[in-house]
């Protein structure tokens, strides 16, 4: 599950200098209005002409200013770029905004604005604020304009250059006071700006540095099923950085993990959060549990049982131990950490292992740098064997974490030494669907009994789901699978298992014509898209994030005076790997029982990109299959 790795880096630049203007905002032209599809990608439902980006950092804080006009052609399939959302971190305050929207009528471009703050709705999903509105009128050929004004800091300034829709210009300005270091790195591949601008300016007697970049013609990123993240492959520019002088204050980040480690022990509020003591925290009946493994384990849900996380991710505690201790609550770095002091207060070997989420993008570990970990989890080494936990997940298990966890690297620290290591997801995650059924042939329907069992890390994420809004996530089944429910009732078992049933009515799966009933005996649960749709060049890896089995038996009883016609055909096929497995079949049990099972099994969570094809093949097989039909005709 675990191995260190050892990586090399190779630096390119190919930069260049040329004439450009930057932050000149253009105005509405005729031309932008009246046009009717993109040129870089003539199926694009809309495409951004213009965007503009600008941090203006004086001590300790930065201004961003934000400007972007996105010409819509299709409103119906640009519902995200018909919404404006800005994203509000905690510290962060938005000072001004305005939207535009342009239209064309009568020859004439017409023009509609708002700019008052309350027309803009305050949401906070599960614990990130977002600034939102819905532009209201917007139809097809219609230009929206908005721009912002955000007082914000001076350690996360990236800026994504890739969209789901073509860019035409885009630009990167970076003004900063020389007693503050940067680098510049770039996520994604490596993508060339037209223009690039780096110079010095003199302010009030301070040297200031001053980066622009201009892009062009950037092609939409195509959105691909099976991916944990397309952020984590969109080119972006990633401005770290490198060190800071505030007065006679002066910081400089580390450039080895080893430096980082070392830092960070010497750092109050994470190595001197560990050392804090915890002696009367833990109770001492856990203490005395014999085994190392069911003792970490007793810990680990001990904290999970006790102390509650606010939904704020980092790496660095805001609270003292104590105060965790007191309010029972704390971001993930308290709550791990605390995990992590207990354990080694039992005579366990536990250590930080600090990560980047899943939607913070790919670590990179040739590069270090502290701001890019965003996370933290627990490591216990048992007997030469690593177990990871994440107590801030209530219904996770050693080694069992949750989606956002497995992003493929992290780093372990263990006092002053800092280790890169990968990690992926090897447990099994499975969903059982069942369902007992009858048929209603007055009306056409099918009623019955219907069971939702998930495990392993589909449970976890269900569990986060249904703890976050339960009559929401209840009120999910009859939207997902297409039918009426009602009495719906929820769990989590002693161990782990989520459980939903439900009784339900399906109307829309039978079909009775004269004598004669025809329905899929997989009635509302048969595939209607596998996901493997895909018809252009495969970009990603197929990410399925952990091995899985997924089962669904149906039993539906034979009307009294039917008789079955037609049998859907038995289907099996597996690779020589065992990598993938499929199997159907479908019999008649107690004599007037129909029962039909379908199973799938991936062995493995991430699969190169290349197995594409054979994937589309093989759920291609399983589509067929399960949309054969059954039929009963009276005796």
């Amino acid at each position: 599950m675990i191995k260190q790795l050892t990586s090399g880096l190779i630096l390119c630049s190919n930069l260049y200098f040329s004439q450009h203007n930057f932050l000149e905002y253009p105005t509405i032209s005729e031309n932008e209005v009246t046009k009717s599809k993109s040129v870089i990608d003539q199926s694009a439902p809309a495409e951004i002409l213009y965007n503009s980006v600008r941090y203006n950092i004086e001590g300790l804080s930065a201004e961003k200013t934000y400007f972007s006009k996105i010409k819509i052609f299709d409103r119906k399939r640009s519902e995200r770029w018909l919404n404006i959302e800005i994203p509000v971190m905690t510290g962060e305050h938005l000072s001004a905004f305005v939207v535009n929207v342009y239209s064309y009528k009568n020859g004439k471009v017409g023009k509609v604005s708002y700019n008052k703050k309350e027309q803009l709705k305050e949401n906070v999903v599960k614990g990130l604020r977002f600034y939102k509105m819905a532009i209201p009128d917007v139809a097809d050929g219609d230009v929206i304009e908005y721009s912002y004004k955000l007082d914000t800091g001076i350690f996360n300034l990236s800026h994504y250059l890739e969209h789901d829709i073509p860019v035409v210009y885009q630009e990167y300005n970076l003004e900063y006071p020389d007693d503050i270091i940067y680098s510049f790195n770039s996520a994604g591949s490596i993508v060339k700006p037209l223009h690039h601008v780096s110079k010095t300016d003199n302010r009030l007697g301070k040297r200031y540095l001053i980066e622009r970049f201009a892009f062009t013609d950037m092609k939409p990123v195509k959105e691909e099923k099976f991916v944990k993240n397309i952020d984590r492959f969109r080119k972006r520019i990633k401005p770290e950085l490198q060190k800071y002088t505030f007065g006679n204050y002066s910081y400089e980040f580390a450039r080895t993990w080893n430096k980082i480690a070392k830092n960070l022990d010497e750092n109050d509020h994470f190595g001197g959060f560990l050392k804090s003591s915890v002696k009367d925290v833990l109770p001492e009946e856990i203490k005395k549990t014999i085994s190392k493994t069911d003792r970490a384990d007793k810990i680990f849900n001990y904290v999970k049982g006790n102390f509650k996380w606010t939904n704020d991710k980092g790496v660095i505690t805001s609270q003292s131990l104590r105060q965790v201790v007191k309010t029972k609550s704390g971001n993930a770095a308290e709550i791990n950490l605390l995990l992590v002091s207990l354990l080694r207060n039992a005579g366990i070997e536990a250590n930080p292992l600090l990560i980047s989420t899943v939607d913070n993008g790919i670590l990179n570990i040739v590069l270090p740098n502290i701001n890019n970990l965003n996370f933290v989890l627990a490591s216990v080494k048992i007997d030469g064997q690593y177990y990871f936990y994440d107590a801030t997940s209530p219904n996770s298990k050693a080694n069992l974490l949750p989606e956002r966890d497995w992003n493929d690297f992290g780093i372990l620290f263990e006092s002053d030494k800092g280790t890169d290591i990968s990690f992926s997801n090897t447990n099994l995650s499975k969903k059982e669907l069942l369902v007992k059924a009858k048929l209603d042939l007055e009306s056409s329907h099918i009623t019955g009994d219907f069971s939702h069992i998930e495990n392993g890390m589909y449970a976890i994420e269900s569990y986060d789901d249904y703890e976050y809004n339960p009559l929401k996530y209840n009120e999910s089944f009859e939207t997902d699978f297409n039918i009426r429910i009602k009495n719906v009732e929820t769990k989590k078992t002693t161990d782990g298992e989520m459980h939903s049933k439900m009784t339900f009515t399906d109307n829309g799966n039978i079909d009775v014509v004269g004598s004669k009933i025809i329905l899929n005996p997989l009635l509302f649960l048969k595939v209607q898209n596998h996901g493997f749709d895909q018809t252009d060049e495969r970009m990603n890896s197929i990410d399925f994030i952990s091995p899985c089995h997924h089962k669904k038996s149906i039993e539906i009883e034979i009307p009294a005076g039917y008789k079955v016609a037609e049998m859907p055909k038995p289907k099996t096929t597996r690779t020589d790997d065992d990598e993938l497995s499929y199997k159907y079949t479908c019999e008649i049990v107690k004599d007037n029982i129909i029962r039909v099972t379908s199973e799938v099994k991936v062995a493995s969570g991430t699969y190169p990109k290349e197995y594409y094809p054979f994937f589309k093949h093989v759920y291609k097989l399983i589509s067929d299959t399960e949309n054969q039909v059954i039929s009963l005709t009276k005796k």
